[in-house]
């Protein structure tokens, strides 16, 4: 006796498509938010890259100018720019791109002009970083020397952590958090006082300061030029 095997020719109903596609909506949904805070970090990451070579490339600066940073030069510069441009004019770096952010306003296009003075490098809006001026190679090694751009010039320096991820100046990263090079060339990316805010300043350590005012109770920030 033959078996004949029933072949069926019947396609999904309506009802397991919806469930297909809802099952792929939801798995889609979870992933983004992780995708999107892998992306963060290593934006984040790439940051704190740039500020390390800013600070390593100050302290190699401060050895061949008697401890002073850039910003003590006899020009006088008024501007994180011009400060951080004598460190090309004196070849202590070559490329003003890492002077950027991820996700910043403020990108350099990499042309830094001709030698001896290099007039093309960090013109204005080609820097993301601001500078603490007065800070010299023998200063506390906790001192804040350079941080991403805050909203203006004032001491301590505030953020617009309403801002995350936009490219706006004195933005912030997701969570409020700042980008910071100490003196000692260690980099962190520092939580503020909230994760939210237009002007939000630096978290209290718990004795009334902050990592600025506790270096200085009244400082000066150099800004950038826009």
């Amino acid at each position: 006796m033959k078996t004949k095997l029933r072949h069926s020719n019947k396609g999904f109903t309506l009802i397991e498509l919806l469930v297909v596609i809802t099952i792929i909506a939801i798995l889609a949904g979870a992933a983004v938010p992780t995708f999107n805070s892998v992306q963060e970090k290593a934006n984040q990451s790439a940051t704190i890259g740039n500020a390390k070579q800013i600070a390593t490339a100050l302290k190699i600066y401060a050895g061949d100018n008697n401890g002073s940073y850039p910003d003590s030069d006899p020009t006088m510069p008024t501007t994180a720019n011009a400060a951080f441009a004598l460190l090309i004019q004196q070849d202590v770096l070559q490329d003003e791109r890492i002077f950027t952010a991820k996700a910043s306003k403020y990108v350099p296009d990499g042309n830094i002009g001709m030698p001896p003075t290099y007039n093309e490098a960090l013109q204005a809006g080609e820097n993301h970083w601001a500078m603490t001026a007065g800070i010299t190679d023998s200063a506390s090694a906790q001192a804040p020397v350079v941080f991403e751009n805050a909203i203006g010039a004032d001491w301590p320096p505030t953020w617009n952590a309403d801002a995350a991820g936009k490219t706006l100046k004195g933005r912030t990263w997701r969570g409020g958090k700042i980008v910071v090079a100490f003196n000692d060339t260690s980099v962190t990316a520092m939580k503020l006082e909230a994760p939210k805010g237009p002007s939000v300043g630096p978290a209290d350590l718990g004795n009334g300061m902050n990592i600025f005012t506790q270096y200085q109770a009244s400082g000066v920030v150099l800004d950038i030029l826009e």
